[in-house]
């Protein structure tokens, strides 16, 4: 962040470390050409170097920046602290650019803007824009954040399952039960709730755990989250994403109103689709 927020600390570095990479790169050349065909005349070095130079600007440039520009954030994260041991080692030499950089500055009445860390709505998309007209992100996912801007703070009620279509009744239902109810549904998770007289909140259980464990239906039993309905669509992913569950239980103040799924969460902020409500669950009497 250091670096990024200051951008001459590494300017000056890269095109120190660019000029002695040419040189040394220059001087190996000639070094193996003599080492290989002995004395050579100016003519000679040059066309060696000449030959080479398409090798040097595949290997050594346009590769990579390519790799670079694909995968920035792993390229940097990998080969960051090479980098910062080579600014310490170049600080010596980029000083007197960084000063100079700041005095032209300063003389052309030029302020550094502030990097911000956090960025806004508005900026954002600004980013995202330039970003898409320079080719960093594609159509697909230009579209795809486009979606996510629209749809994130729409309301929760048109994807609210309401309770009494999330939770049928039955008796305490054993694991064939809830395999049948699953299967009979198509579902993934199912959610159950108490009583209303019950003081035990609700729950759900994963289909998979039930298939693929012995255990226990109560070590399989996972706690829903709850979330206001006043919530918007990303806030309430977030809180599913944070408590790591696939269901939530929605309430208007204290009154439980239905379930929502991160699923179909997910699915409707990056593709904007309504999902129609189907039976999900079960009631315990």
């Amino acid at each position: 962040m250091k670096y990024v927020s200051n951008p001459s600390t590494f300017v000056a570095t890269i095109l120190i470390g660019n000029n002695l990479a040419n040189y040394i790169t220059t001087f190996a050349i000639g070094y193996l050409a003599i080492l290989s065909w002995g004395n050579l005349s100016e003519f000679s070095e040059v066309s060696v170097t000449i030959c080479i130079s398409p090798l040097i600007f595949v290997f050594g440039e346009l590769l990579p920046k390519t790799l670079h520009y694909r995968a920035p954030l792993l390229m940097l994260k990998r080969y960051f602290n090479v980098f910062r041991c080579v600014h310490w080692l170049l600080f010596p030499l980029s000083w007197p650019l960084m000063m100079l950089t700041t005095l032209f500055q300063k003389l052309g009445g030029i302020q550094q803007q502030p990097m911000l860390r956090i960025l806004g709505r508005g900026p954002l998309a600004n980013v995202i824009g330039r970003g898409h007209d320079e080719g960093v992100l594609t159509g697909v996912q230009h579209d795809l954040i486009q979606r996510v801007f629209q749809n994130a703070n729409l309301k929760l009620d048109p994807i609210i399952t309401p309770k009494e279509v999330a939770f049928s009744f039955e008796q305490t239902p054993s694991r064939t039960e809830l395999l049948d109810h699953a299967q009979a549904f198509g579902l993934v998770e199912i959610a159950i709730a108490q009583a209303e007289e019950s003081a035990e909140p609700p729950c759900y259980y994963r289909v998979a755990e039930l298939l693929l464990s012995n255990a226990p239906l109560a070590q399989l039993k996972h706690s829903i989250p709850q979330i206001p309905v006043k919530y918007s669509r990303l806030e309430a992913l977030l809180v599913l994403q944070e408590h790591n569950a696939d269901i939530g239980c929605i309430y208007d103040d204290q009154k439980l109103i239905g379930i929502i799924r991160r699923r179909v969460l997910a699915e409707t902020i990056l593709q904007g689709n309504v999902y129609t409500t189907e039976p999900t669950g079960i009631t315990l009497a």
